[in-house]
């Protein structure tokens, strides 16, 4: 009776099989980790918390970069960029340099403001930000200064000199009256309004629709925004469409890109031609304004507008409405000028909300990192640091089954001894 020893499968099957079935699990962990971090939130730069502070630090380093002279210490940088903006008595672009103040000063004058701000007040408030920051200008500056804000702020009697820097201890506090204007409060969200309209009225919006249905020119995607906007629009998404309307009206050499993507926008939006239809078979003849043309331009809108596609525009006029109320009107035109699609005009929202004034300063003198400075903060939730861990295992795994056949493929060829014993054949007696 011969008795033979039990083939096993080579090392090279088991390496194979585990290295393909790694290879092939982890293109499907990883992309189920990623939709776990991204697929329940409806786009990035969402304003929560952790983005906004995250955005504030990436801010604050664009600051210190734009006060980063070769010549000149970043204190009379910033000295220097508030003189210009006053002379030009662009108050907003000022303000929003005084509360980029810790940042651009540098060391070690920033940490000096920001123990002097944090000693007479609870917290990184704007108005304590700007009061305590006016004290680094130079006299004259602050004489300049003042004389545009009399009624509001009051008058510091010592600028912060390089001496100065011990300011940050207890024995040097701002002056108790100077945090008084801080103390107004701010008007509730439900009464903030964007008090400039320019998508005008449904009598102009008619005359409109009586010229182009008689084939005279006319500004079509500013005749359809605001019909949008009167008819189709809430209150607070109107407010966003009359921050849309002057980019859309923009005449500049250079391309305006959020122009280019409103009016795709709103060319999806809207079936034109049909609109122009329904518009020339009832107005054709008309010289004017009648209450029953009002009845055919929105009978007209209702009837060519996409109701899906239409509320994710709506949504996006929200967000240029909050844009206006976290800076202002003007600059929130500056700053959706920059904007090129949805993803950055949440972007721009999340740049807005994080940095208030602050981003009217950074749009002017760093406009092209605008909207580089925002942030996606995405939470460490107990399933998403279990998926990371099976991806790092499966990782782990390829890497190991890797090495392992990189280091047997330098033994395989050594002799391997083998006993005589075993290759006799055994025979019964």
């Amino acid at each position: 009776m011969n008795r033979r020893r039990k083939r096993r499968l080579p090392f090279a099957a088991y390496a194979a099989l585990m290295f393909n079935g790694a290879l092939c699990a982890a293109p499907f962990m990883a992309a189920h980790l990623v939709s776990s971090a991204y697929g329940d939130r409806p786009t990035a730069f969402e304003t929560t918390p952790e983005a906004i502070a995250a955005t504030k630090q990436a801010m604050d380093e664009r600051f210190q970069t734009i006060s980063a002279g070769e010549d000149a210490e970043p204190r009379q940088v910033w000295s220097e960029l508030v003189r210009e903006s006053l002379k030009e008595k662009e108050m907003p672009l000022v303000r929003g340099l005084l509360l980029g103040a810790p940042a651009m000063l540098g060391e070690p004058d920033g940490e000096a403001l920001r123990a002097r701000i944090g000693k007479v007040a609870k917290g990184v408030d704007d108005e304590a930000v700007l009061l305590a920051a006016v004290s680094y200008l130079p006299g004259e500056l602050q004489e300049t200064y003042l004389s545009f804000n009399q009624a509001g702020l009051p008058r510091f009697t010592a600028s912060a000199t390089p001496e100065s820097v011990a300011a940050a201890s207890p024995s040097v506090p701002l002056p108790a009256a100077a945090l008084a204007p801080a103390a107004r409060p701010a008007a509730p969200p439900a009464e903030r309004r964007v008090a400039i309209n320019r998508v005008g009225d449904i009598r102009g919006l008619t005359d409109t629709a009586v010229e182009w249905a008689n084939d005279d020119n006319i500004e079509l995607h500013a005749f359809l925004l605001s019909g949008i906007a009167l008819i189709m629009a809430d209150e607070e998404a109107r407010e966003g469409a009359s921050v849309a309307m002057p980019a859309l009206r923009a005449r500049t050499q250079a391309p305006v890109p959020f122009k280019a993507y409103l009016t795709r926008r709103i060319e999806d939006v809207v079936a034109v031609e049909e609109m122009k239809r329904l518009l020339s078979a009832e107005l054709h003849y008309e010289v004017g304004y009648t209450p029953d043309a009002i009845a055919v331009v929105e009978r007209a809108f209702r009837a060519t507008v996409d109701p899906v596609k239409l509320e994710v525009l709506l949504d996006e006029f929200k967000i240029l409405r909050d844009i206006a109320h976290d800076t202002s009107f003007e600059a929130a035109i500056a700053i959706v000028g920059r904007v090129k699609d949805g993803v950055d005009l949440r972007a721009a929202r999340l740049v807005a909300a994080a940095g208030g004034e602050r981003a009217v300063a950074l749009e002017h003198f760093d406009g092209e990192n605008l909207l580089e400075t925002a942030r996606t903060v995405i939470p460490w939730t107990n399933a998403l640091r279990l998926q990371a861990a099976g991806l790092a295992a499966c990782l782990a795994l390829l890497a190991f089954v890797a090495m392992t056949t990189f280091w047997k493929s330098f033994r395989l060829n050594r002799p391997v001894k083998k006993s005589a014993v075993y290759l006799m054949e055994e025979t019964l007696a």
